[in-house]
């Protein structure tokens, strides 16, 4: 468990930071196990920006040592006011005992949890030392809707020696930190605090990358993840007997495991499902699949934890101005209220407008793998953990993964270890928090070294990451704490470092139940460049038991889920059901929806076009299981003819036919019913749908009487729209892509198809092939991409195939070129810079009869763009080098480049 920090997908964010830290929750899921400076920067102007959201903070004129006695002050009401709001552990139970009787599918399967409950709880004595050395890796990746099509964002390397002994504590010798940013030009770092360790006294069996599953709680907390192995979990889980299996070991030995399949009575993010196999006569956990039972809906999360967290901060509050009354003198008390007065009360939650422009905003944990080994006969200890989640905020997709796996050189062997070091306290942090402390240096006789600092310094620091591209690191605005301990820290390692190639420093992990010792190298570079760690970009499949991984996962089929139990449905409202285009004007929607349980949801989305005044619905009944969805949809919608390639039916292309009047979709009505399957993984994704409907015109009246800008400046109006044809049709469509290479410094391969195939009124069949290559190339960068579709049968209007514009042959009006089938290239050219790149590109493609590929003349562009993050941001400016030659400009997302 990285970091005693609790999780930023689980926490409410700051007011200041909702945009940042809601578009960003899994990536900070990840983020919140590094405790070491990490920074990563490109060429641009350093800014400093702060926040609005809040009051000016008065200047802080306390001492240091009155500073310090109110940071205590602080942690310690914290503390009393948690303890006061914690659930009381009988009123817990007896929930737990009266749904006893319904909990359980077997009289077998309470025998297996409680043993459980026992081994958990118990834990062995006999283990008295380790040691391991522990292998992990953190990736982040960033992309825009398309499902497995990202860039990678962010990803850390961690090697590192961890020796533990129950008389002495846990020492951490890091011996390789790598970080990873494609976009920055720079980063430098180490994520050394995220380091796992794999096992102590009192720590939780299960997994999570937070602090959540820290160490060992007996009772249940409804107000955190709710473990099912905690003591009165049973009011929140059913539990069943699954599948068995014997391992034989040497001497004759049989050791017997058995599932425990566990599920949510109610669809809530809090809950898990999940596949537990447990050692049937000791009861300890040797391998779990588990996912939770409902993704987050990030600003319900927000408000509710705002709204559960107000009692205990109105308890602390009361607690901190009571005790701060005792121990400061009256000047220091005024001031310190004075302080906090100005800098005002908490936001209540997210603020309105983010709520509006930022959707959808939720995020999925896909799948959480644990697998323990077992030594020496007798002690189970964790061999892998494995997670697999993403987030979506507006456009914007964050895929997130965690591996890490343990390799024991001894297990229970007689070796030393070095007392604990005393330590040099420094400002006391909130509880929840990891509070970093620096070691006195001390040479092998015992002696504090010259220079050490004494122990009237002090040398605290909460571990922070800071992540910046273009931006400067905004020193100005960091609190005078956050400061002072940073101060000491480097002043401490300085001290250290005089002396020794090595320093040492001892932290408070998982709130505040075990202290760590770290042993690092001065020279922070030697552990980016440590033979011990893996090539940066060597697949997370070599590097980790995958396959072990991908077998555990798979128990997390549609068979796991919660039980049906139908929750109020949520009405919204949001940017992502705001559209624009020439046949509505502007649409506005209402999306409605409600969980239901076993894995079901349904929702609905009505809109209306002020344009057109044509009402358009849909209603859907979802079931999914992690990266896996079924969905049946009855809809009454406007389509768009060639959705790959443009179409105002979501905000981004919207935004060009408001503002200027370029639609570059084309535009048909249908109705009907249609029964479709996604699956989505880390490098690609797969989805088919069975439809049966009714299509007919979307007309083009309305385009004279469609307001945009352009056309109230200038008098400036929209294409015109296809004349669709009607018909009744029956089809099968579908689509596939795939990633290969995810090396930025070497090629990468994107494949996507799409096929279409119907019958009733006409019958035919359609389908399209897209190839993206990219890769540096000295102080270069290209990308070329090929794409062409063919067709056969009678097709109608609306399924042919619409040639020009942004996402075809840019320079060129869409719709200039239009058939059966079609070929496309287009090639790109831009500097090896990915935070901000200029580029050149020139397209060729053409459209028309099947029967005479390529017999007429091609459409043609070329231009020069600028891409922001290795392509996630582009403006393009570019003139058509043949028939319908005009000079254009477009911002866009997503571009190879």
């Amino acid at each position: 468990m990285p970091r005693s920090a609790p999780s930023a997908a689980f926490a409410a964010p700051r007011p200041a930071a909702y945009p940042l830290a809601l578009g960003l929750a899994l990536v900070l899921l990840g983020m919140s196990a590094v405790g070491s400076p990490l920074r990563a920067q490109s060429t641009g102007t350093a800014k400093t920006t702060k926040s609005t959201s809040r009051k000016a903070t008065a200047p802080d004129t306390l001492s240091s040592a009155e500073r310090s006695a109110a940071r205590e002050v602080s942690r310690e009401a914290t503390r009393i006011a948690r303890e006061r709001s914690r659930q009381d552990s009988l009123k817990t139970r007896s929930r737990g005992d009266s749904a006893t009787a319904s909990a359980f599918g077997s009289p077998e399967a309470r025998a297996i949890l409680e043993r459980a409950r026992t081994a958990r709880e118990r834990q062995d004595s006999a283990l008295k030392a380790y040691k391991a050395t522990t292998t992990q890796r953190i990736s982040t990746g960033l992309g825009v809707k398309a499902a497995g099509l990202e860039k990678l964002l962010f990803r850390g390397d961690n090697v590192a020696q961890i020796a533990w002994r129950r008389d002495v504590g846990v020492w951490v010798m890091p011996v390789g930190s790598r970080i990873l940013v494609p976009a920055a030009s720079q980063a430098e770092g180490s994520i050394t605090d995220a380091v796992t360790i794999p096992y102590f006294p009192g720590r939780e069996t299960l997994w999570f990358p937070s602090s959540s599953f820290a160490t060992v709680k007996t009772d249940v907390d409804d107000r955190e993840l709710i473990n099912p192995l905690a003591r009165g979990a049973e009011y929140y889980y059913r539990y069943e007997t699954g599948d068995s299996l014997s391992i034989a070991l040497e001497g004759g030995r049989t050791i017997r495991i058995r599932e425990l399949r566990i599920t949510a009575r109610r669809p809530e993010w809090r809950a898990f499902v999940g596949s537990f196999w447990f050692d049937r006569d000791g009861g300890q956990l040797v391998r779990a699949a588990y996912r939770l039972a409902a993704d987050l809906e990030l600003y319900d999360v927000a408000d509710e934890q705002q709204k559960a967290n107000a009692p205990r901060d109105s308890v602390r509050t009361a607690v901190r101005d009571s005790l701060l009354r005792q121990r400061l003198s009256r000047d220091a008390y005024v001031k310190d209220s004075t302080a906090r007065a100005a800098q005002g009360p908490p936001a209540d939650g997210p603020p309105a407008w983010v709520k509006f422009a930022f959707r959808p905003a939720k995020a999925a944990l896909d799948a959480i793998t644990v697998e323990y080994g077992l030594y020496q006969g007798r002690f189970w200890l964790p061999r892998s953990h494995s997670a697999t989640a993403n987030a979506q905020i507006g456009f914007l997709r964050v895929p997130f993964t965690f591996n890490e796996k343990f390799t024991y050189d001894e297990v229970n062997g007689n070796f030393t270890l070095p007392n604990m070091p005393p330590v040099l306290r420094g400002a006391a942090l909130d509880s929840m928090q990891r509070d970093t402390v620096v070691a006195v240096p001390k040479d092998a006789t015992g002696a504090v070294l010259a220079g050490a600092p004494t122990a009237g310094g002090s040398g605290g620091s909460r571990g922070r990451v800071a992540v910046s591209v273009g931006i400067g690191p905004g020193a100005g605005n960091a609190k005078p704490a956050a400061k002072d301990s940073t101060v000491h820290m480097s002043v401490a390692k300085a001290r250290q470092c005089a002396t020794d190639s090595m320093w040492t420093r001892v932290e408070t992990r998982y709130q505040g139940t075990l202290r760590v010792a770290y042993r690092e190298p001065c020279d922070e570079k030697k552990l980016a460049t440590s033979a011990a760690l893996p090539p940066a970009m060597a697949s997370t499949e070599t590097l980790f038991d995958e396959g072990s991984a991908a077998s555990l996962r798979s128990m997390l089929d549609m068979s796991l889920q919660s039980a049906f139990a139908p929750q109020w449905p949520k009405l919204r409202t949001g940017i992502d059901l705001i559209r624009y285009n020439r046949i509505e004007g502007l649409s506005l929607g209402l999306g409605a929806t409600q969980a239901l349980g076993a894995g079901f949801t349904v929702s609905a989305v009505g809109r209306l076009g002020l344009a057109d005044l044509h009402a358009n619905g849909e209603l859907a009944l979802a079931r999914s299981a992690g990266p896996r969805t079924v969905t049946a949809t009855l809809y009454h919608r406007l389509n768009a003819a060639n959705p790959e390639w443009a179409g105002a039916l979501s905000f981004g292309p919207s935004l060009p036919a408001l503002l200027y009047g370029r639609d570059e979709g084309f535009y048909y009505r249908s109705y009907g019913v249609e029964l479709g399957e996604e699956r989505t993984g880390t490098k690609g994704a797969v989805s088919y749908k069975l439809f049966v409907e009714r299509q007919w015109t979307a007309g083009d009246s309305s385009v004279a009487r469609t307001f945009s800008f352009a056309r109230a400046i200038s008098g400036r109006q929209f294409q015109r729209n296809i004349l669709s044809e009607p018909l009744a049709i029956t089809g099968l469509a579908g689509s596939w892509s795939r990633v290969f290479g995810e090396d930025p410094e070497r090629a990468r391969l994107t494949l996507v198809t799409r096929g279409e195939a119907g019958t009733g009124t006409y019958a035919y069949a359609r389908g399209s092939a897209d190839a993206t290559i990219a890769r540096p190339l000295g102080p270069i960068a290209v990308a070329l991409t090929a794409s062409g579709g063919t067709s056969t049968g009678r097709i109608p209007a609306q399924r042919r195939w619409y040639l020009g514009g942004l996402r075809t042959v840019r320079g060129q009006v869409a719709g200039l070129q239009d058939g059966t089938a079609f070929w496309l290239t287009r090639v790109e050219v831009g500097t090896r810079s990915r935070a901000l790149r200029p580029v050149v590109f020139y397209d060729a493609g053409w459209a028309g009869r099947r029967e005479a590929f390529a017999g007429s003349a091609p459409l043609r562009g070329a231009g020069v763009g600028l891409s922001v993050l290795d392509g996630l941001f582009r403006i393009d400016v570019a003139r058509g080098l043949s028939t319908g030659a005009r000079w254009r400009t477009d911002l866009y997302f997503t571009a190879p480049l």
